[in-house]
This record gives structure tokens, C-alpha cells and sequence, in this order.
């Protein structure tokens, strides 16, 4: 299995943050409630479902107090902490995260390697034009 840069890990994140910002719609907020009827429907694409949901469960456990409410601040400086400390670190030579490195990982940053691959597949995948 061939090693995922952390910048695609790192841009799977990127596209569940504004997934789940966009779900929050106009009021600042992001529900519980929401993000479930997203995930029941196809508001959100189904390669981001698995990722878009733990991250979520990750933004809401970091504001445990009662009656936090999930706003895209909150949402924001979840992705800054993944970044550092759910996919930088475990690339411990920076050549790229390999299978031994992402086994190490939380789920968050599993399900974020996940997405990037089914990414970078589909980017492949797809016909390119010659002129």
C-alpha cells in the first residue's frame, strides 16, 4: 500500500469542516440534530458520511460544557488541532503517512486517511483529455 501525503489528509478534513458548516446553515450553529438528518439524507455525499459524523462527534466532545453549542469557530479549530496533532504527528519522517504510521492513528484521522484515498482514487480514475 503506497503512503498518503498528509496535504490530501489534511484537505479531507478541510471538506468535512465546510460539509458540516454548510449543514449548520445561516444561524451559526451546528445540531446534533442537523448533522443526523444530513447523514439520513443525501445532503451529504456519501464518501464524507463515516468522516462527517466522527469529526463531528470530535467538535462536539471538545465542547463538552452544557449547552455549548457547535458554531464554525469551534469547527475551524478542531481542523488546526487534527491537523497537528491527528495527522502531522504520526508522520514521523514527513515522507508521507504509511500503513504502519495511519494503524497508529485515532479514528478521526482514519477516517480522514479513508476519504483522501477514496479522493485520490476517484481523481485517478477519472479519463484524462489529450489534446
Amino acid at each position: 500500500m503506497a503512503r498518503i501525503a498528509k496535504a490530501d489528509v489534511n484537505r479531507a478534513l478541510e471538506m468535512a469542516a465546510k460539509t458540516l458548516v454548510r449543514i449548520g446553515g445561516d444561524d451559526g450553529r451546528i445540531s446534533r440534530t442537523e448533522v443526523k438528518n444530513a447523514l439520513a439524507t443525501d445532503r451529504v455525499p456519501r464518501r464524507l458520511h463515516s468522516l462527517v459524523d466522527i469529526f463531528f462527534r470530535f467538535v462536539d466532545h471538545r465542547d463538552w460544557r452544557a449547552g455549548a453549542q457547535v458554531t464554525p469557530g469551534d469547527i475551524k479549530r478542531a481542523v488546526d488541532y487534527a491537523k497537528k496533532h491527528m495527522i502531522a504527528k504520526y508522520d514521523l519522517n514527513d515522507n508521507g503517512l504509511s500503513k504502519d504510521e495511519i494503524a497508529n492513528m485515532s479514528l478521526t484521522g482514519k477516517r480522514a486517511v479513508d476519504v483522501a484515498r477514496a479522493l485520490k482514487s476517484t481523481a485517478t480514475d477519472s479519463p484524462r483529455f489529450v489534446e
